[in-house]
């Protein structure tokens, strides 16, 4: 019995620890593999004392590597002593990565398909994704307001979200020519449509259908009548009437 109640436990714990690393893993990757914003070294297999160390200084506000202070402050203030805990043990856990050399910065021969690439890592491949579950999906914004942003980004004008220093850092790689056309792709990409706005769509497909079976109701009634001095009223009526008696029996 005390077996299987550790066994149990172990599986909680496990449920814990991965559910808890999703979030992590937009940046860090699903192994914690990966480069965050192309700047941190791989997490996978640090020591949980460190990392301990690490997300408590952030959380307090205490720590700016790579000026990321602010974006990991908004994730660390959300964890724990035991969440913090549970992260770093099952961090240390992720086999280490054979660290190789970073890969080259944007250049000038880049395609803006592989610098949109760098874009996706946050903010989807096909930009539907909320950056940092924070940010609303760039897909779809028009290319000035895109252009704008970056600039304002690449000036350290613009702290949205708490991301400025951030998207500075992305964007000062950029060259206008290179922003133009970032920009450009956007706007290409089909928005992405909030709930409100499927919910609406939900809404006047049932209208557009409920028009259609009224109205091939009404032709219907009118043809077959007999009544010569059949009214719209009385039409009207029965098709009340039918409907009430369809929706009763389904």
């Amino acid at each position: 019995m005390k077996k299987t109640l550790l066994i149990l436990a172990s599986v909680a714990s496990i449920a814990s620890a991965t559910q808890l690393f999703d979030k992590c893993a937009a940046c860090h990757g699903k192994k914690g593999e990966r480069h965050s914003q192309n700047l941190t070294k791989s997490i996978a297999g640090m020591k949980a004392d460190e990392i301990t160390k690490i997300l408590k200084e952030y959380r307090e506000g205490k720590r700016n590597t790579y000026g990321l202070g602010t974006m990991m402050n908004g994730q660390a203030a959300k964890l724990s002593d035991e969440d913090i805990s549970t992260l770093a043990k099952h961090i240390s856990s992720l086999p280490a990565v054979v660290e190789t050399a970073p890969k080259p910065k944007l250049v000038k021969d880049m395609t803006t398909e592989e610098i949109f690439q760098r874009c996706g890592i946050c903010h989807g491949d096909k930009g539907q994704k909320k950056s940092l579950g924070v940010s609303r999906p760039i897909a779809g914004m028009s290319a000035a307001e895109v252009v704008k942003d970056l600039q304002e980004y690449k000036a350290g004008k613009r702290n949205t979200y708490g991301q400025g220093i951030m998207m500075q850092g992305q964007a000062t790689k950029l060259s206008d020519e290179q922003m133009k056309a970032i920009a450009v792709l956007i706007e290409s990409l089909p928005p992405v449509k909030t709930q409100e706005q499927k919910n609406a769509e939900e809404k006047a497909k049932k209208i557009t259908q409920e028009e259609i079976e009224y109205n091939n109701f009404m032709e219907e009634y009118f043809r077959t009548s007999k009544n010569p001095n059949e009214t719209f009223e009385a039409a009207k009526k029965r098709y009340e009437e039918q409907k009430k008696i369809l929706k009763e029996n389904k």
